[in-house]
């Protein structure tokens, strides 16, 4: 997953047509799946859920794939890291999880750690407003994991069907939107988003975000955040400041924390 904003920054095409690349190719490797399997994907009990699905994901990859060609890689990965913030949360209203004064500490940690990283506004908008972007992105995402565990009766590939299948539906209205003169690079990059980060690697997230405690899904979360800032490095050359490093790493040790914290004793 750590490739993503890295492919995203990379081709040319932009986030509508990056969109529904990786959502076709998602959605017929997940039906082939299931066809191999003999599962069925959609039915009258379902249809609800895979609709909310496909709705919170496709509106998380929009503003996702926005944020990463208004920012840079680097922003837009730990924007989208603030969701274990935002899932700390969502556990409180929807799973009646306690909140303790170390929530509190941690969120005011992380929220320090995004002043560290936020570009002045005045010198480059595009950059801030692109990061602000990715947060609310962060707070989609961070919603997935809620609906996936609400949802635990249907299967991992159902799941996967509604994000895919269903975003594709979310996307698919905007195609003229798109741009689709690409170059074959743009082409591989978009391959590789839809087979490996997409078909692959989301799908096993999905099985992750659905079964194992956040503790461990959020912590093995944030390994994502420093191989992306390593690939923008190296790739595009990108200045990584001591500021903005310890920013990131304010935002991605109160993560932990909070998940650390409230796994003690389980």
């Amino acid at each position: 997953m750590g490739l993503v904003p890295v492919l995203v920054k990379a081709v040319q095409a932009n986030e509508i047509t990056i969109g529904i690349v990786r959502l076709v190719i998602g959605a017929i490797g997940i039906a082939l799946i299931a066809k191999a399997k003999k599962q069925g994907l959609v039915n009258k009990e379902n249809i609800k859920w895979l609709l909310l699905l496909g709705a919170v994901f496709s509106f998380h990859w929009y503003t996702y794939f926005k944020s990463l060609k208004m920012a840079t890689v680097s922003l837009g990965a730990i924007g989208v890291a603030t969701f274990g913030v935002h899932l700390l949360f969502l556990n409180r209203i929807f799973f009646k999880q306690k909140l303790k004064l170390a929530d509190f500490i941690a969120v005011a940690v992380a929220f320090i750690g995004v002043i560290l990283v936020t570009p002045d506004g005045q010198i480059n908008p595009d950059h801030f407003n692109g990061f602000l972007l990715a947060m609310f992105s962060g707070f989609l995402y961070a919603c997935l994991p809620i609906i996936n565990r609400k949802a635990n009766h249907l299967s991992t590939e159902q799941k996967a069907f509604g994000q895919f299948g269903f975003g594709l539906l979310f996307f698919i209205g905007f195609a003229p939107l798109g741009n689709w003169q690409l170059t074959s690079f743009d082409w591989f990059g978009l391959a590789v988003l839809g087979v490996v980060c997409t078909l692959i690697a989301h799908t096993l997230w999905i099985k992750v975000s659905s079964e194992l405690p956040n503790n461990i899904t959020a912590t093995v979360y944030y390994f994502y955040v420093p191989i992306a800032i390593t690939f923008s490095y190296f790739l595009f050359d990108e200045v990584l400041t001591i500021q903005k490093l310890a920013g990131a790493g304010l935002i991605i040790a109160a993560n932990i924390t909070v998940v650390l914290l409230h796994s003690r004793g389980k």
